[in-house]
């Protein structure tokens, strides 16, 4: 179909070469117009051109606007596309011209013909799309005007509003009139204020009444009648903004409801990756929030029964949520179990995990299955051996561990052995290591695995089981493997540290260590111990039963037996089938049946029938003499009786109350108090030495219990009693019962069935005991009174008694302390000196009371003088033996020095004597000699010379006198 098209152009050779193009693609030119034509006939617009093509090739004069004159096409030629040909074009230009109501513009240089087809097509389609937007536009004005949600338009270059809506004149409270004269800024808030949101999409708006409101803005560029604007719908967000406040005022709370929870708190990315942690995930994870941080959960969970993680996590990501159990992957050696619940996309790629520390909980379910299933194993076991082995079954089959050994103690010969084992019999591997292994033992103190537990009475685990030092079964492994291995102390009970066992787990993997599965096998092997002690009673009791040598029989509620041990037919001489066909009333001697029924008549009522005697009947028609217990099954359907042979013991008892009465005869003709309790401090003797002794009658105290009468007669001699019994060893005392106002000794020997006492009354003994201690208690003092030196000797020359001033002497002359032990002295003297004193002391005991002088210089290191003369006399028993020497020695050392110095004078005045009468004599005689001489001589001498010379002869007489008298005095006392 032929097109029709027309051309605005003030250029001809324009006009020309669009005429041209267009003729080419079959479009005719309805006709041509100049660019300022605005005229045009009626019958021109409704031709309707197709195209309108406009050479703009200068857009504007002063007195010509393209944009306008586009507009005016436009509107005039409402269904036509205008196509605008440049010289020049840029997006201001080309906006502009398409805002006027162009569908295209183009460069001269892109109007070609191969292209123009294409840019018609296009124009002509973007003519429809215009078409339809100026219905829009024209919709859209009403969808303005009348929106419920504020428009307006304001000047993209001054903020001042251009066209506003109703609603938006409602919300603000001001009329168009006065939002026209303001700007877009008189509506914002100070941001500096206080509580002000303002971010990328929320302003905070004041309206006229001066509240604050909160609004979204969507704007966008527009041109409103040529000139730039922007278009903006505001939407009312106030109510969202304060919910999300709020919400800012919960998330702070539920933050620290997040940091302070007590279950661990994670959240993780779509891979798994820590994005955040609470306090509580430190605790758990034992480790800082730090190195959680860009962890992944399969760095530091494990699910349980082995789920591979990846599996799990496929799973969480489907369903959306996740519940279960995981092992914490710790760097410490507590294992850990935690209960692991999941939230997906609590925001979208986030997810939230709640982990709670379930690891009591675990281990006691654990150990209740672990139990149930051995209990559930051992029902109809009757044999340690059968319960052993059901235990180690058990056991290995859930741990999944390869070998399960139990090893038990033998106290007696201090070794372990090894009583059960049980192997992964599809693991060829340890059913020939358990084969090989069989009636091991090994003494407390060898090395191996089972004694590190014994001795350390606590777990142990053994990683590289092979090179272990304490392992010696290497030969029966393969040095290839990396074994691991743990061992588990049995308890006797919880409350008790008796170890009854030890538990073995071997694998052939390499096993990290596992507090979880040592913590799980402890808490069982805790129960353990006193299960094994009750198999190993039942087994004991079944072995009872069989080899007793007691008669133990079951009999119905009929008096038949129905099952008997064979001490019974041992005893009796009758066959198990015989017994069967009997009443246990059967074989009763006469006269013994009626009292026996009696009994059996209690036993039948419920009663315990104990110590019951009567004669049994053997096949041989003898009777025996037997003592009975006898004990009602709960249900009432049968008795269990055990009876004893007592035939020998009965004649043996008869002999023994012989005896009794003849001991009881004794006792009571003895002297000395004997007394009788049991146990329970009941007194059962008390004999008539007793009784006197201690002035209680026996029918006081007999069957009474007396620790209260012990305490009232002496604290001393009930703290005696109680010791012996608790101790079980024989005491001995002396003590003073000041109610009696005696004293006695007492010895007191325990046995199995109390106490015997014996008391004896040493009043008398300890009133002379007591005189002589007071007498050599006076002696001591009167000994000690005296600075003399006082000692005896027995015949064996030691030292029995020795006052002060001997021990402080002697002590002074050996240089060290002497007691009565004398061998310390003797030490420090030498032989020739011990010699000398023994023969002192073999004179004196011949009968020879004697005194020496013995100068003790010779013994003391300084050589201080010390003389004493000692004096020895004999010491005579009542028999007038001699026991000893009594010795008194008294020190002469001072007199000695005195008497040496009076010597020393008498020789000094002796000297004097000599002196005056030999020497002062001399010249005294020839004085008198020549005095006699001149005398006698005949010469004539004159009176005053005579008289000198008779007072000289006087003089030398006198003087002759007293030489005389010294020297006589002198010799005198020599």
């Amino acid at each position: 179909m032929l097109r029709k098209a027309l051309t605005f152009s003030d250029n001809q050779e324009s006009i020309d070469q669009i005429e041209q193009k267009l003729r080419g693609m079959e479009i005719s030119t309805s006709g041509t117009f100049a660019l300022t034509d605005n005229t045009f006939s009626k019958l021109l617009i409704k031709s309707k051109p197709d195209f309108i093509f406009v050479d703009a090739s200068y857009f504007e004069t002063p007195e010509f606007n393209i944009f306008s004159h586009t507009d005016y096409l436009s509107r005039t030629f409402a269904g036509s596309s205008i196509i605008i040909l440049c010289k020049i074009l840029d997006a201001h230009i080309q906006r502009n011209f398409l805002q006027a109501g162009a569908q295209d513009c183009l460069l001269w240089n892109d109007f070609l013909q191969s292209d123009i087809e294409k840019n018609l097509f296009f124009a002509r389609e973007r003519q429809v799309l215009r078409s339809r937007f100026k219905k829009i536009a024209n919709d859209y004005k009403q969808l303005f005007d009348a929106n419920p949600l504020p428009m307006w338009v304001y000047n993209a270059d001054n903020g001042q509003f251009i066209k506003v809506n109703e609603a938006a004149c409602q919300k603000y409270g001001y009329s168009a009139k006065e939002f026209y004269q303001l700007t877009i800024h008189d509506l914002k808030v100070d941001t500096t204020a206080k509580n002000i949101v303002n971010t990328d999409h929320v302003i905070t708006h004041l309206t006229k009444s001066g509240e604050h409101i909160y609004v979204e803005l969507t704007s966008h560029q527009t041109i409103y009648k040529g000139t730039d604007a922007v278009l903006v719908l505001a939407h009312d967000v106030t109510s969202k903004v304060k919910a999300e406040q709020e919400k800012n005022v919960a998330s702070k709370q539920l933050f620290l409801i997040f940091e302070h929870s007590s279950d661990a708190i994670l959240l993780t990315d779509n891979e798994g990756k820590i994005l955040e942690s609470n306090s509580a995930s430190e605790e758990l994870f034992n480790t800082s929030k730090k190195f959680l941080q860009g962890k992944s959960l399969v760095e530091i969970v494990k699910p349980e029964f082995n789920t591979p993680f990846a599996s799990v996590w496929s799973k969480f990501h489907t369903v959306g949520k996740h519940e279960g159990k995981i092992s914490i992957k710790s760097t410490h050696k507590d294992t850990k179990i935690a209960s692991w619940r999941a939230l997906a996309n609590i925001r979208e790629g986030i997810h939230l995990h709640i982990f709670n520390d379930v690891t009591e909980f675990e281990l006691k379910a654990r150990e209740n299955e672990l139990n149930s299933r051995i209990l559930s194993s051992i029902k109809d076991s009757f044999t340690l051996k059968d319960t052993l082995n059901a235990i180690s079954n058990n056991i290995r089959l859930f741990t999944g561990w390869e070998s399960v050994e139990f090893w038990i103690p033998d106290s007696q010969n201090k070794i372990l052995f090894l009583a059960s084992s049980s192997a992964n019999p599809h693991n060829e591997q340890f059913v020939k290591f358990a084969e090989a292994s069989r009636n091991r033992m090994r003494g407390y103190e060898e090395k191996s695995i089972s004694n590190n537990s014994w001795r350390s009475r606590s777990a142990y685990w053994f990683s590289d089981l092979y090179n272990h030092d304490s392992f010696s079964r290497q030969e029966l492994l393969d040095p290839k493997l990396d074994y691991t291995a743990v061992s588990i102390p049995i308890f006797e009970s919880s409350n008790n540290d008796q170890i009854v066992g030890i538990i073995i787990l071997i694998t052939d993997q390499k096993v990290s260590y596992d507090s979880y599965l040592i913590g799980v096998l402890s808490k069982v092997a805790g129960g353990l111990g006193n299960l094994i002690e009750k198999v190993k009673a039942r087994e004991e009791l079944s072995n009872l039963f069989d080899y007793s040598a007691d008669l133990i029989c079951i009999a119905d509620k009929n008096g038949f037996l129905i099952k008997t041990n064979p001490a019974f037919s041992n005893v009796l001489g009758f066959t198990v089938e015989e017994l069967k066909s009997k009443k246990f009333t059967d074989l009763i001697h006469p006269e013994d049946l009626e009292t026996s029924a009696q009994e059996i008549a209690k036993l039948y009522h419920g009663e315990i029938i104990r110590a019951h005697a009567n004669r049994y009947r053997t096949k041989s028609g003898t009777y025996r003499h037997f003592a009975w217990v006898a004990v009602p099954d709960p249900n009432g359907k049968q008795v269990f009786v055990i009876g004893r042979d007592v035939t020998e013991l009965k004649a043996q008892t008869d002999l023994i109350l012989k005896n009794a009465e003849q001991t009881r005869n004794m006792l009571e003709s003895i002297t000395d108090g004997f007394i009788s309790v049991d146990k329970s401090w009941n007194v059962n003797y008390w004999n008539a030495s007793a009784e006197r002794i201690l002035g209680i009658a026996k029918e006081e105290v007999l069957n009474q219990n007396c620790l209260n009468l012990l305490q009232e007669l002496s604290p001393q001699l009930a703290t005696m009693f109680e010791e012996a019994s608790q101790k079980h060893t024989s005491l001995f005392i002396e003590t003073y019962l000041p109610k009696q106002n005696i004293w006695i000794e007492s010895t007191a020997y325990p046995s199995n069935e109390g106490l015997s006492v014996y008391i004896r009354d040493i009043t008398l003994a300890k009133e002379h005991s007591l005189a002589i201690a007071t007498m050599q208690k006076n002696l001591e003092a009167i000994i000690n009174a005296t600075s003399e030196l006082i000692w005896s000797v027995d015949k064996e020359y030691n030292l029995t008694i020795a006052n002060k001033a001997y021990f402080e002497l002697l002590s002074d002359l050996v240089g060290k302390p002497i007691d009565l032990d004398s061998s310390t002295l003797r030490e420090s003297l030498s032989e020739a000196i011990q010699a000398k004193w023994r023969a002192y002391y073999e004179r004196c005991m011949q009968g020879q009371p004697h005194s020496v002088i013995e100068d003790l210089a010779t013994y003391h290191p300084t050589g201080k003088r010390l003389k004493a003369i000692v004096n020895f006399n004999p010491i005579y028993d009542h028999q007038g033996n001699i026991t000893g020497v009594a010795c008194f020695a008294k020190d002469i050392s001072e007199l000695t020095q005195k008497m040496e110095t009076i010597d020393q004078q008498s020789n000094q005045l002796k000297e004097i004597a000599w002196f005056q009468s030999h020497v002062v004599r001399q010249p005294l005689a020839k004085i008198l000699g020549i005095v006699d001489f001149l005398e006698v001589t005949d010469t004539e001498l004159d009176k005053e010379t005579a008289q000198l010379l008779t007072d000289l002869k006087g003089s030398a007489q006198e003087l002759d006198d007293v030489v005389k008298t010294i020297v006589n005095k002198a010799q005198r006392n020599d």
